[in-house]
């Protein structure tokens, strides 16, 4: 039996992310896809615009079969262990066989070979890696000379700079350190650029450019954002809403800094002693969440670093350790057979209910969190997250 894992956020999941579903399929001649979804928060550390049920039921209808929540600390790590920890948690399944990924390259070799002398980092490696540190030049302007130094001149030196190539090694990073027996496949991105904020009906957009068209019609959903979401009908209770941003937790965001000293702020994870710094001098000037983060970030601390850290902080994530349970959102009917193989094969303990004692307390914390927010902000009823049910398509 073929298996095919795909990695994502699905915020929201729109036509590029159902080509990428049936793509994975026919690539990796797979009998059931299974996704590692984020939860209420995502990456760019800010909360998910859309709740997770809401973005797993599209994916389901759509062709994935089952559908796994990523860690809350993994899914909003930054892409090294983002992607680590989603691969491994794959792994663990014990069923998973392929895993397929988006890139602008759309080609193995190159981005199989950077991950290895990544993976590896070979003495000539880390000293030109630490010139180009010392010369001034900005972190991944200085990966890519030390590249070209190491015998990668003829990569565009830009080929790490594009997103889902920086995940896709990543991912085959993660692949080469477990090791795995896990087949990757990459897939060409298409369409309109991961950043790309136009809508096109004939080209299928990004999801940044959705949120950001979301967020300029106040929450309707016009006919040139329902083109791009695929079973649009689902997304019925966030018409005209107030589109879910990182700023509806910037009073919560503020108590906090205000609370805690700053040295409570570099115990959190991925929030260095000058950072932490950075955030107490800067506080006095606070405005916003999306305001701070643009306030706080310098040439070192980019501006999605800054907003990892600030919901680190609001949510006092302070590790990013291998996840210790495979949570189910959902799946097909049709897949009832994988279920069961997931069950008897899996490494770690498999939970199918929110309300399974062996979901961490700050997970389930930072859920209810994310609902009691949402349901203030959209003037809509606050779901507990422990009585919601495993979604059955």
């Amino acid at each position: 039996m073929n298996i095919v894992g795909i990695i994502a956020e699905y915020n929201p999941f729109h036509q590029g992310h159902a080509f990428h579903l049936e793509q994975a399929r026919r690539l990796s001649k797979a009998d059931y896809v299974i996704v590692a979804m984020s939860g209420s928060y995502v990456q760019r550390g800010v909360p998910a615009m859309f709740d997770k049920y809401t973005r797993a039921k599209a994916a389901l209808l759509s062709g994935a079969d089952l559908i796994l929540e990523l860690p809350l600390h993994i899914a909003t790590a930054s892409a090294e262990y983002f992607a680590c920890g989603a691969v491994r948690l794959l792994s663990d399944t014990g069923v998973v066989t392929d895993l397929c990924f988006g890139s602008e390259c759309g080609m193995l070799p190159p981005l199989e070979d950077i991950a290895k002398l990544l993976s590896e980092e070979p003495a000539s490696y880390q000293k030109a890696l630490k010139q180009a540190l010392r010369l001034g030049k900005t972190y991944p302007k200085a990966r890519a000379q030390a590249l070209g130094q190491c015998g990668f001149s003829k990569i565009p030196p830009d080929l790490l700079d594009s997103p889902n190539n920086l995940l896709a090694v990543e991912y085959l990073k993660a692949l080469q350190k477990l090791p795995s027996t896990i087949r990757p496949h990459t897939l060409k991105r298409t369409g309109v650029s991961y950043h790309g904020q136009q809508l096109s009906s004939q080209t299928a957009a990004s999801a940044t450019g959705i949120r950001q068209a979301l967020l300029e019609s106040r929450g309707f959903f016009t006919d040139a954002i329902k083109v791009q979401l695929p079973f649009s009908e689902i997304y019925e209770p966030y018409e005209g809403r107030t589109p879910m941003t990182e700023d509806a937790f910037s009073l919560l965001l503020l108590e906090r800094l205000r609370r805690d000293p700053s040295e409570h702020f570099a115990s959190c994870f991925d929030v260095p002693e000058a950072l932490s710094n950075r955030i107490r001098s800067c506080l006095e000037d606070f405005r916003s969440f999306s305001q701070f983060t643009d306030l706080v970030k310098t040439r070192n601390f980019t501006r999605t670093a800054v907003s990892r850290a600030l919901l680190h902080i609001l949510l006092q994530i302070r590790t990013c350790e291998p996840a210790n349970l495979i949570r189910v959102l959902g799946f097909r009917k049709s897949a009832e057979p994988l279920l069961k193989e997931l069950s008897t094969k899996a490494s770690l303990p498999l939970v199918t209910t929110p309300s399974d004692r062996r979901l961490p307390a700050d997970w389930l914390y930072a859920d209810r969190l994310y609902e009691s927010v949402r349901s203030l902000l959209q003037d809509c009823p606050f779901q507990e997250e422990s009585r919601r049910k495993m979604l059955v398509v």
